[in-house]
């Protein structure tokens, strides 16, 4: 063996033993920048919003390690494999069983479904909320026609129903409900076709429920990402405003077009419980529904989770998933089993 050909591996070595210190710095310092800036820099912005793909190259980093002979190596991807866990770990593992409360909880199952506004065919919509069976629907995008041959079907199942808007919104938010529906609360028209908040008689229980379809991205270059992630936080300090000291018991449902490490979410996350975190198994990627390309280059389905279910301390989640694709939208439905818990003390 020539010394040209014993000192190729030990290059090689040196080569991987940096790419994976160099791997786990990035990723801690994205954590870093994360939990100090948010999405306050538009690229980083961009960054949080597919953040779960930075643990991507970890499981083949740790197969490496052994390669480099660098001790170095084991703490720093370390470091990163405990962040993981922290910050997905609750998607990851098995939800705790739930021991289910006293005679006199019920329970009341919601869906939170963007229909697409392109989508004229109601067959499939139909067919996907009587596989899940939902108490309660919050549709995003359905349009006047839509909801029209989607009451033919699903009327009288769900007769309660908020009015849609043809003259201002060409495609909206609806609630559809089981329940008896007590109030439709007044929105600022600049919104109204974009959130919708009613109560419900649950069984006895006035329960507030929030329709949210929050601005989408409208690009990605600075200027765009900048106003789409303003829009939404309007929104959310607006749906804030809305609820704010309400007695009634709250669930919030929406496509927020926000994924788990955004700033949208975690405002939300601070005041009330997202259920397929609570009680469903998995990433809960909703979006986009099926694999395409984007300027030439492919990308998979499922690729981010932007569709959800929050609830307020009067409820636990005790089931929570993604419902089945109706082969037409671009999102998954996501279906969650509520229980009430506590109830609103008379006033």
């Amino acid at each position: 063996m020539t010394s040209v050909e014993r000192r190729k591996p030990h290059w090689l070595t040196r080569a991987i033993a940096a790419l994976l210190l160099l791997y786990a710095l990035l990723v801690i310092g994205w954590a870093v920048a994360h939990r100090f800036v948010g999405d306050g820099f538009w690229l980083l912005a961009l960054v949080n919003a597919f953040a779960v793909y930075l643990f991507a190259p970890l499981p083949l980093a740790v197969l490496l390690i052994p390669l480099t002979r660098c001790r170095a190596a084991w703490p720093a991807l370390l470091a990163v494999a405990l962040l993981f866990v922290s910050l997905f770990g609750g998607e990851i593992t098995p939800p705790p069983s739930v021991a289910h409360a006293g005679t006199g909880s019920p329970t009341l199952t919601v869906m939170t479904y963007n229909v697409l506004f392109a989508n004229d065919d109601a067959a499939p919509i139909a067919a996907t909320v009587a596989q899940a069976e939902p108490d309660l629907i919050a549709f995003q995008e359905l349009s006047y026609l839509r909801a029209q041959a989607l009451a033919q079907t699903l009327g009288e199942r769900y007769p309660y129903r908020t009015p849609i808007i043809a003259d201002r919104c060409y495609v909206q938010v609806a609630i559809w409900s089981r329940y008896p529906i007590l109030e439709i609360e007044d929105v600022d028209p600049d919104v109204l076709c974009r959130v919708r908040s009613v109560v419900i008689d649950f069984d006895g229980t006035p329960v507030r429920v929030l329709n949210v379809h929050a601005w989408p991205y409208t690009g990605i270059d600075r200027e765009s990402v900048e106003r789409s992630f303003r829009w939404r936080h309007e929104q959310i300090d607006l749906i804030s405003h809305m609820v704010a000291g309400r007695p009634e018991p709250l669930v919030l449902l929406g496509d927020l077009n926000s994924t788990p490490m955004s700033e949208v979410y975690e405002m939300i996350s601070a005041r009330y419980t997202d259920a397929f975190t609570e009680a469903g198994w998995g990433l809960g990627h909703t979006f986009p529904a099926e694999s395409g390309r984007w300027h030439g280059v492919p990308y998979p389905d499922r690729l981010v989770r932007i569709d959800y279910v929050f609830h307020s301390a009067g409820w636990r989640a005790e089931e929570a998933w993604v419902a089945e694709w109706d082969g037409v939208s671009d999102h998954l439905p996501v279906v969650a089993k509520l229980r009430l818990i506590r109830f609103p003390s008379p006033q």
